[in-house]
């Protein structure tokens, strides 16, 4: 009878300037234990916090701080705490209004292309323009997805909602710096809800999950949201 082997995890590199966001998996359906998180659209970055100064590094781990520099001005006073390295979004979804707008008329542009016919370039390809597109002069906002280090220590070995519970209290949230929200399955009616705010799809990411910097995890998967 053969042996068993199980999948050995991923090395984490030893070199911060080596660590990039971790990749998802491919399918939801496997992820046990999940949660459940909007799927954020614009740039993901890691963002690393040290004596109040900011930096952001893109999936391709090209620092991308003079982009974004009076975002970054405010994201280090947010801290609580030093040596951060958080996995989030750069987005102007969070401050957008969605006040008299029906939920048909909100389009949500894809993560790498929210920004694009802002600053960005070819960092994404622009989806075609709804009835109501997206204000482009609203503030860009940073979404915490997840928190990888504090105070120089690192938590990738955490499980996630270890990892959240000590994100909760390591953000001064403000208009600019946002948390991002999570529930428990069934997605239930934050489906509808979270389509009206315009969001397409979720993300499905293992409560137990570890973090793996640069490499893919089966425990995290994105799905799109039901339209009903």
């Amino acid at each position: 009878m053969p042996l068993l082997r199980s999948r050995s995890a991923p090395v984490v590199p030893a070199d911060l300037d080596d660590w990039r966001p971790q990749l998802f998996g491919r399918n939801a359906r496997s992820v046990k234990d999940a949660i459940i998180e909007p799927s954020w659209g614009g740039v993901r970055v890691l963002a690393r916090i040290d004596a109040g100064k900011t930096l952001f590094f893109d999936e391709e781990g090209i620092d991308c701080t003079e982009e974004f520099e009076d975002l970054a001005d405010e994201l280090g006073p947010a801290a609580r705490g030093d040596g951060l390295i958080l996995d989030g979004f750069l987005t102007i979804q969070p401050t957008q209004s969605a006040i008299g707008t029906s939920p048909a008329e909100t389009e949500v542009p894809g993560a790498g292309q929210v920004l694009s016919t802002m600053i960005v370039g070819s960092r994404g390809r622009p989806r075609p323009s709804s009835r109501r597109p997206m204000d482009t002069d609203k503030p860009i906002a940073f979404v915490a997805v997840d928190l990888l280090r504090i105070d120089g220590t690192l938590l990738v070995d955490l499980p996630l909602l270890e990892r959240k519970r000590i994100l909760d209290g390591a953000l001064a949230p403000g208009e600019r710096v946002r948390v991002t929200p999570f529930i428990r399955p069934p997605l239930g009616s934050y489906g509808a809800t979270w389509r009206g705010m315009g969001f397409r799809e979720v993300a499905y990411k293992g409560a137990n999950s570890r973090y793996y910097p640069a490499a893919r995890n089966e425990d995290w998967a994105i799905a799109a949201i039901p339209a009903r």
